[in-house]
This record gives C-alpha cells, structure tokens and sequence, in this order.
C-alpha cells in the first residue's frame, strides 16, 4: 500500500515540478513577484539609500525551488518596489542589474554548500550596482557604500537560500 503511495506521489511531484504547464509557471512568477512586493513596502522605511536592509531581499532564495519563476518574479517585484526610490529612474536599471546576479543563484542552486557561493555573487553584483548609483546620485565614497550594502545582502542572501532549501527538503521538491 506504501509503495502505490509513494508512486502517487511521484507522479504529482513530476506533473507539479518537471512538467509543469504555463499557468503553475505564471501563478509561481506572480507569487514570487507579490511576495517581493509586499515585503518592500512593508519595510520600506529600511529599504533603500546606504544602510538599507531590503527584508524583500529573502525572496532571492525562491531561485533555489523554481528558478525560471523565481528569477523572472524577482525582477518584476524589483521594479515595482523601486518604483518608490528616492532616486528616481536610475535605480530601475536595477531590474536589469538583477538578471545575471540572481542566475549566480540559479547556477550553484543544486550544489550543496556552493549555492551559499551563488548568494553570495548575488551580493556582490547587487552591492556594486547600488554603491555606483549612490556615489552618482549623493557622492558617497563607491567603497563605503558597497560594504554597507554588501554586509546587508549576503545576510539576506543566505538566510533566504537556507528558507527554501528547507522549504524544498520539507516538501521533497
């Protein structure tokens, strides 16, 4: 009886992960995105300038669980948050920024302890976009900014890779 559980099982985990149909593809990209959304702006107080500390940043781990989705509803969800920057335009290009950083994480996803390498790529790409953009827009020293950006993302950056790398163990993803 055990064993035609555990085959039921198998054939909604293929169905759900590896062939999943456009809608669960959209429906994932959207959850990713909102999720990123309503974090920013929940803590926007503390999401931008210098010593920002983007709670919204923990959804980076998604990439861990759904890649494509992940990747694709973080940018959305980046856009929309920055929408309410106090530079402006400018740091829409973050989107873009945020494209081959997050497949830093998509890359290493698989790679037991090098996916926390992959968060922390992430940081690093993600920290020197924004200590250019601050040394552009108020002139902060480019190296000040980066660190103080820097120390906030790889914490975020790591605490969401370990959220959904349990996520996907508890669910057998």
């Amino acid at each position: 009886m055990e064993i035609e559980h555990n085959s039921k099982t198998e054939g909604f985990k293929g169905k759900l992960i590896g062939e999943r149909n456009i809608s669960i593809k959209v429906a994932l990209t959207a959850i990713t995105a909102a999720l990123y959304i309503a974090l920013g702006y929940i803590f926007l107080p503390i999401s931008f300038l210098g010593l920002q500390f983007r709670v919204a940043e923990l959804i980076v781990g998604m990439c861990i669980i759904f890649p494509f989705e992940g990747l694709i509803g973080k940018v959305i969800g980046v856009f929309f948050v920055n929408l309410t920057s106090l530079l402006g335009p400018i740091d829409l290009i973050s989107c873009i920024v945020n494209i081959p950083a997050l497949y830093c994480i998509v890359f290493f996803r698989d790679k037991k302890f090098l996916k926390y390498l992959g968060g922390v790529l992430y940081a690093i790409i993600i920290s020197i976009y924004v200590a250019i953009v601050l040394n552009i827009a108020f002139g902060p020293p480019i190296w000040l900014s980066f660190i103080q950006v820097l120390i906030a993302e790889v914490i975020l950056a790591t605490i969401g890779i370990m959220l959904f790398d349990i996520i996907k163990i508890r669910l057998n993803l």
